[in-house]
């Protein structure tokens, strides 16, 4: 028993790279087995996935990892059910709202929306939901081994889907949307029988909005900051461009992957830690983090400058030229990497929260005008944006990070309960 305890973490590792592996084989799918246009919607599709999830981190996810860690007894058996509750909640409104967004969508841009674009939509929002929220009960437990298979048996469905999908020369949006909602589901169907029904309970409710009441409106808004440049970039400059835009971020996914395997393993430690008033693991652990990232990254930046015209074969005769927005991407996680190993002190009570709330509206004050001003001027232009966006917002999240750190022990810490 004590193995698999030792294994966890790595397991946590393996995780994360194997769902970068599977986003960059479904951008190679689209890169080798489409065109540009159906890239660009999917990535113009796959962008409110990515605000669903936020979501479900804001108002589930990130208050399960802050309260579970110290519940026992009655009350940690009270949150799994509420957090498994909202979760279900959550997939059936997302999915409806989501519809119906797709529907205003295509009837203002006059997009012809199939039906199987509309029903495979739908489901990969069911699908995303369900897949995370089995990884998050796993990982604020301490079982990556657990959250690893789960993704195993998803990624394992999706990949031999589009495999068929590209033999049948039929590879599109609507399919790859349609594979990712079936595959997400897939994993929970062993656990059916496990299904108590829906349970939510006051405590557990009043404990997740304390926190979510500021999460939410900050990861919309932060959505808006650093997830909406697609649909400016295909207003100003066509889907086209889109396609170059996330074929030049293809490279750079396990950098995002890697910062949410961190913050899975490590936002319930730190929890832990600043309730007992350990700040200097606090500081250890983001330090640390902090100096192996760098060195990754640098080392990165160095191979990807050096070898890119290699790697370029890789993107076919579609996508060239794309070192300079390459190496601009890598600048952007590099600072948005930097954020968040500090924000992970901030998510740790409800003044945490609110703080960050307050810094995303701050930025949305310069991405928003940045987008319209400077889209238009180029691909570089976009994904500059993103990048002082993220510096803003880093500046004051480490600002605020540090006076958490500075705060005398004997005030003692308070959970998202104000």
């Amino acid at each position: 028993m004590s193995l698999f305890k030792r294994l966890n973490p790595l397991a946590a590792v393996a995780d994360q790279a194997w769902l970068s592996l599977l986003n960059f084989s479904i951008s190679l799918a689209f890169i080798w087995g489409s065109t540009k246009t159906e890239y660009g919607y999917y990535i113009l599709l796959i962008a409110p996935l990515v605000l669903v999830q936020s979501i479900q981190n804001a108002i589930v996810n990130s208050p399960l990892a802050t309260f579970l860690p110290a519940a026992a007894g009655t009350d940690k058996k009270n949150i799994q059910t509420t957090a498994a509750s909202l979760h279900i909640y959550l997939a059936l409104t997302c999915s409806v709202l989501g519809l119906l967004g797709l529907l205003a969508y295509g009837f203002l841009t006059h997009f012809h929306l199939s039906g199987l674009l509309m029903v495979g939509f739908t489901l990969a929002i069911i699908g995303t939901i369900a897949r995370e929220s089995q990884r998050s009960f796993a990982y604020v437990q301490g079982q990556g081994i657990r959250a690893f298979a789960g993704d195993l048996v998803y990624g394992v469905v999706l990949l031999t889907g589009i495999g068929l999908a590209m033999a049948g020369s039929s590879l599109s949006a609507g399919i790859v949307l349609l594979l990712t909602g079936i595959a997400g589901l897939v994993p929970l169907l062993a656990k059916l029988t496990q299904f108590e029904g829906l349970q939510t309970h006051v405590a557990p409710l009043r404990q997740f909005w304390s926190c979510g009441r500021w999460a939410l409106p900050s990861v919309i808004v932060t959505w808006v900051n650093l997830s909406s440049y697609p649909y400016f970039a295909g207003k100003s400059l066509g889907l086209a461009m889109v396609a170059d835009i996330g074929a030049a971020r293809l490279f750079l996914m396990p950098i995002g992957l890697l910062m949410t395997a961190w913050a899975n393993w490590y936002r319930p430690r730190i929890s832990r830690w600043f309730a007992a008033g350990d700040i200097a693991a606090i500081r250890r652990i983001t330090y640390k983090s902090l100096l192996a990232g760098f060195v990754l990254m640098a080392t990165l930046a160095v191979f990807l400058f050096v070898t890119y015209p290699l790697l370029e074969h890789f993107l076919g005769a579609q996508y060239q030229g794309l070192r300079p927005l390459v190496l601009m991407w890598l600048l952007f996680f590099a600072i948005g990497f930097s954020r968040n190993i500090y924000m992970a002190t901030l998510m740790v009570d409800a003044n945490g929260y609110k703080l960050l709330h307050h810094i995303t509206w701050l930025a949305l004050a310069l991405s928003l005008p940045g987008f319209i001003l400077l889209s238009h001027y180029g691909a570089l232009w976009v994904v500059g944006v993103l990048c002082a966006v993220e510096l803003l917002q880093v500046l004051m999240v480490i600002t605020k990070a540090r006076q958490y750190w500075a705060r005398p022990q004997a005030e003692g810490i308070s959970p998202c309960c104000n």
